[in-house]
């Protein structure tokens, strides 16, 4: 068995190994690699291809977008997106037709514009046309009756100069031959009257302020002389004459140097600024010296009683306030209610001043505003009324006014729910005068502006009647501080709201900062000794736009 075993392991050993033939390292033929590189360079030709029609498409599709944005920048075409290609995103489509939109807006905005600017033009040219060609009707008329009437009177001289009784017969001959006359009769007057009541109620409240300030105008101590120098010849002009005036004073005021309505530069240590718009106005008081204000002037209602009542401003007056009377004021909008009686309000405490005499103290100007009373839509409205009730909401009513206002709690509803504005605008604090020295000046609001004006009327108040003293003292009006809540909790967040308001630009902004920076103490709250309230002031003082 042994024996087997090792045999078998001899011939094992004697089997050679396999022995590989050249053939198995040969290299692949030639016509094979050549079809293997043909098929690579193929496949890469086709990609580049695709790559380049891909950029192509997008290139196309980039001019495309191109295109369409240079026509939406041209306002002509008002179809420029009519057709948006599909590949655009829906985000960029709505981009793109807001644009349009923009465009077309601009260019029919600038459109108007142009005819605007040309049509005032025109008009301009033409009214300057019309009062030239007034005021030499005026003057001719003026001096044909002075010749008519001299020739008259010596025609009659030479004929009854031989009579006992000739100058009686003269007087009464010249008396029946009556002069060329400007009044009016009374179908001018009722066509006028038609056409007031035909008024928009906001454009009638604006042509009534206006009137007033003409008339407070009029009454000018110091332009007196001029108006009887004048006369009666065109009452139109006498006031733009006058007008005129107060520019030239307001000129000269403005060389001497800062105007100072509220007297705020006259406090000690009081740090001298610019007031802003106030030094523009037309300062009107109830003494001539009393103060360098732009155009000062001073107030005589004795005017009134003298026979200015006749004059034609003050019947024009009396035919708006009439035709006040017809307004329907029910369907007015938020804007446009605000506005209108706005201009109500001060029309109602011009005119009760020109009624019932100036208010001297507070309980003066409270009776001032119950008695003041004006009609709108057929109801007497006072000025308590009008502030509390439909200007201002239950929450910000002036508690020490309600009960002077003879209303009860139903009529209070149905005033609100008729008049009332239904939202609150702390604002009409800036617009609300009262005739005394401490009031806002006096604006004329037009319903689509009316919140840029009022925000406008609140900067410049706030420009016009803080202190900031060299010694690092703030005083704020009381007519702000009293109405503290329509706008802040307490003093403190009054000051800071205040600082909000100012522009960052003011000097005044920059001095309140550094002024609060100074005496806030570790735990961020004021001390209250550093800030002062100017008390109200209730000398006389209109403020009127020039």
């Amino acid at each position: 068995m042994d024996y087997v075993v090792a045999r078998m392991q001899l011939q094992q050993a004697a089997v050679p190994p396999p022995v590989h033939s050249i053939a198995d390292h040969r290299p692949p033929p030639v016509s094979q690699r050549t079809r293997g590189s043909a098929t690579m360079q193929r496949q890469r030709r086709e990609a580049l291809e695709q790559e380049v029609a891909e950029l192509k498409q997008q290139l196309s599709n980039e001019q495309t977008v191109h295109q369409i944005l240079e026509r939406a920048l041209q306002p002509s075409s008002s179809m420029a997106l009519a057709n948006i290609p599909a590949f655009i995103p829906t985000k960029a489509k709505e981009l793109l037709a807001e644009l349009l939109l923009v465009e077309e807006e601009i260019a029919r905005l600038e459109d108007q514009i142009k005819r605007m600017k040309k049509s005032a033009a025109t008009q301009q040219q033409q009214q300057q046309q019309t009062e030239h060609c007034k005021s030499m009707f005026f003057i001719s008329q003026a001096m044909d009756g002075e010749a008519y009437l001299s020739t008259v009177v010596n025609n009659k001289r030479h004929s009854l100069a031989s009579s006992s009784d000739g100058h009686a017969v003269l007087e009464k001959k010249i008396a029946q031959h009556e002069l060329p006359i400007t009044k009016k009769s009374p179908t001018v007057i009722a066509k006028r009257r038609a056409r007031d009541q035909q008024q928009p109620p906001n454009k009638l409240s604006e042509r009534i302020l206006k009137c007033l300030v003409c008339i407070f105008m009029r009454l000018l101590r110091s332009s007196r002389a001029s108006e009887s120098a004048a006369g009666n010849l065109g009452g139109f002009r006498m006031d733009m004459g006058l007008v005129n005036v107060a520019a030239a004073a307001a000129a000269k005021e403005k060389e001497r140097g800062q105007q100072d309505h509220y007297g705020i530069f006259g406090i000690q240590d009081s740090m001298v600024r610019d007031i802003g718009p106030y030094k523009n106005l037309v300062r009107f008081t109830t003494s001539a010296g009393s103060g360098s204000g732009s155009g000062s002037g001073s107030l005589d209602l004795h005017l009134l009683s003298r026979g200015f009542s006749a004059s034609p401003l003050v019947s024009k007056l009396r035919e708006m306030l009439e035709a006040l009377q017809q307004v329907d004021v029910r369907s007015l909008n938020h804007h446009q209610r605000l506005a209108f009686w706005l201009n109500i309000y001060n029309t109602c405490i011009m005119h009760g001043i020109l009624q019932h005499g100036l208010p001297s103290n507070s309980d003066k100007l409270l009776a001032l505003k119950n008695k003041a009373t004006i009609n709108v839509s057929g109801q007497t409205f006072n000025a308590l009324v009008i502030e509390n009730f439909i200007l201002r909401q239950p929450s910000s009513v002036k508690q020490q006014e309600l009960w002077q206002c003879d209303v009860d709690v139903e009529e209070e509803q149905a005033v609100r729910e008729v008049y009332g504005l239904k939202t609150s605008e702390p604002n009409i604090l800036f617009a609300l005068c009262c005739g005394i020295r401490s009031s806002p000046a006096l604006r004329i609001y037009k319903a689509d502006r009316v919140l840029v004006d009022l925000d406008k009327a609140k900067l410049e108040y706030l420009q016009a009647s803080l202190v900031v003293t060299s010694t690092r003292r703030l005083m704020i009006p009381s007519l702000l501080h009293s109405n503290m809540h329509d706008f802040a909790k307490d003093t403190e967040s009054l000051l800071r709201w205040i600082c909000e308001q100012l522009p960052t630009s003011w000097s005044i902004r920059k001095s309140m900062v550094d002024c609060l920076a100074a005496i806030t103490n570790n735990n961020n709250k004021l001390e209250e000794v550093v800030v002062d309230v100017i008390p109200l002031d209730y000398d006389f003082q209109y403020l009127l736009p020039m």
